[in-house]
C-alpha cells in the first residue's frame, strides 16, 4: 500500500514523547536470519536494508492480514490435545475475533467493502476446509511452532504452521498458503528440513508428548496446503545434495549481508509495489522528486550544516502546513468518520484526552498528595486513569484538574486510492 500518513504522534509521556523501547538483545557474532529475510534480500538488497537495518516500516498489506486471520483460525482448530475438535462455527468465530482486532485501514484495505468481501471469503474458505478435512482431523504434534537455531554463524528462525509426528523421529511439515494457487518452489521447505533437524528442542518435545526419546529427527515429508482450493502440493524429503546446494545459497546471502552489500536491484516487478521507492536512488520508472540530493561523503562540514539547515526549514514549513490542514479536517469532520477525496481516502477518529501544561504545578500536586510514584513514567492516558481511580482523594483530583485541559485527540489515517 502506498501513501499512508498517520496523523497521530508516537506514544506520549506526561510532558512529551516517550523514548523508544530498547531493541531486543542479539547474540554476539550471530546474524539473525530466516527464509523470508533471505527472500527479501534476493529480491532487493536495498529493500532488505530499509526494512531490517534501518527499520523503516512498510505499509500494512491486506493479504498479510487475511492470511494471518486464516492461520489463527486453523491454529485454533488444531490446538487440541485430543478430540473432540472445535465445530466449524467455532473455527469461524476464531476468525471473526482475529479479524475484528483492526480496522480495514489498519489491515491495509483501501475500502471497507473490499475488507468485507474478504471477510466473507474467509468464512466460506474455512467452512470448506473444515468439511474437506472433517473425516481426517487428528491432533498434530505441534502447531505454529517457532524455533531459533544457531548454525554457521547464523541464528535462524523457522516457524512451521503444523507438524505431524510419524513415529521414530519422523515428521511431516505442513505450510498453509492463502494467496494465489501458483507453482511452489521447495526452497522454504528446505529451510524447514535443515533447521528442524538441527533443533534440539524438537527431541525434547517428542519425549514429552510421546514418552520416548529419539537420537535424531528426520523430516520425511513436506507439503504446501493451498487453503482456498484445498489442494495439497507434497514434496519428499530433500536429498543431502539438494540441502547442501540450498545452504550454500543461504550462506552466500548471509555473507553479502554481513559485508553490507545493499545495492538496489531495480525492475518493474520489484519496484511496482515497493513501499520504499521514494527513498530509492535507482527507482525503476524514474527518480522520485527529492528536495535535496544525498550529500557526497567528502562534503565539508560547513556545507553539511547549511544543507541540514535548509532541509530543517523545509520540514518545519511542511509540518506547519500539515498541522493546519489536520486542524481543518478535525473541525470539518465533527464526530469523525470516513471521507473521500479525489485521490485519497481518510478515516478520522476523535477521542477525548487531557493536556497538562504546567509541569511544575502538576508535579507539586503529585508530591503534595504523595501520589508521585503512581504517576512516574506513565503516559497521559495513564494519568487520566489516575484521575478516574476510585481511591484517589477528591482533593487530589481537584488539584490535578486545576492544571488539566480537556481536549479532543484526532487521528487521521489516509491511503491513496488505486490508480491515482
Amino acid at each position: 500500500m502506498k501513501g499512508k500518513n498517520n496523523g497521530s504522534a508516537g506514544e506520549q509521556g506526561l510532558f512529551g514523547e516517550l523514548a523508544p523501547a530498547a531493541p531486543a538483545p542479539r547474540k554476539d557474532g550471530l546474524l539473525f536470519f530466516s527464509y523470508s529475510r533471505m527472500s527479501l534480500y534476493e529480491e532487493c538488497p536495498l529493500k532488505y536494508k530499509f526494512k531490517y537495518i534501518d527499520k523503516i516500516k512498510e505499509e500494512p498489506k491486506y493479504y498479510f492480514a487475511f492470511g494471518s486471520a486464516i492461520h489463527k483460525a486453523l491454529e485454533f482448530l488444531y490446538s487440541v490435545k485430543a478430540p473432540p475438535f472445535p465445530t466449524a462455527e467455532e473455527v469461524c468465530e476464531a476468525f471473526r475475533a482475529e479479524w475484528g482486532l483492526k480496522s480495514y485501514l489498519e489491515k491495509g484495505y483501501r475500502t471497507q467493502q473490499k475488507a468485507d468481501d474478504d471477510y466473507q471469503k474467509g468464512l466460506l474458505m474455512l467452512r470448506a476446509y473444515y468439511e474437506h478435512n472433517r473425516a481426517v482431523l487428528k491432533p498434530p504434534f505441534l502447531v505454529e511452532y517457532s524455533t531459533d537455531v544457531e548454525v554457521d554463524g547464523l541464528l535462524v528462525r523457522a516457524i512451521s504452521d503444523r507438524i505431524d509426528y510419524l513415529g521414530d523421529g519422523r515428521m511431516l511439515v505442513t505450510d498453509y498458503k492463502t494467496g494465489k494457487d501458483v507453482r511452489r518452489e521447495p526452497a522454504q521447505l528446505y529451510m524447514y528440513q535443515k533447521i528442524m533437524e538441527l533443533d534440539p528442542a524438537i527431541k525434547e518435545r517428542i519425549a514429552e508428548n510421546y514418552g520416548r526419546r529419539v537420537s535424531s529427527v528426520k523430516i520425511e515429508k513436506m507439503l504446501y496446503y493451498h487453503v482456498p482450493s484445498n489442494k495439497e502440493y507434497p514434496f519428499d524429503r530433500a536429498s543431502d545434495a539438494e540441502i547442501g546446494s540450498f545452504w550454500e545459497r543461504v550462506l552466500g546471502v548471509a555473507e553479502s549481508i554481513k559485508g553490507l552489500k545493499f545495492g538496489a536491484t531495480p525492475g518493474e516487478r520489484q519496484c511496482k509495489w515497493c513501499d520504499y521507492k521514494h527513498l530509492c536512488p535507482d527507482y525503476f520508472g524514474g527518480h522520485p522528486g527529492r528536495a535535496e540530493a544525498a550529500p557526497a561523503s567528502s562534503e565539508r562540514i560547513e556545507a553539511l550544516v547549511d544543507r541540514y539547515g535548509r532541509l530543517k526549514e523545509k520540514m518545519d514549513e511542511i509540518k506547519a502546513q500539515l498541522d493546519e490542514v489536520a486542524a481543518g479536517i478535525a473541525r470539518a469532520a465533527k464526530s469523525g468518520g470516513e471521507y473521500e477525496g479525489e485521490s485519497f481516502t481518510a478515516q478520522v477518529t476523535k477521542s477525548p484526552r487531557w493536556e497538562f501544561r504546567d509541569r511544575e504545578a502538576v508535579l507539586g500536586v503529585l508530591n503534595r498528595f504523595d501520589i508521585y510514584q503512581r504517576a512516574l513514567n506513565v503516559t497521559v492516558a495513564g494519568l487520566s486513569g489516575l484521575l478516574d481511580s476510585p481511591d484517589l482523594s477528591e482533593e487530589a483530583r481537584r488539584g490535578l484538574l486545576e492544571h488539566a485541559v480537556r481536549k479532543t485527540a484526532v487521528d487521521i489515517k489516509v491511503v491513496r486510492k488505486p490508480g491515482t
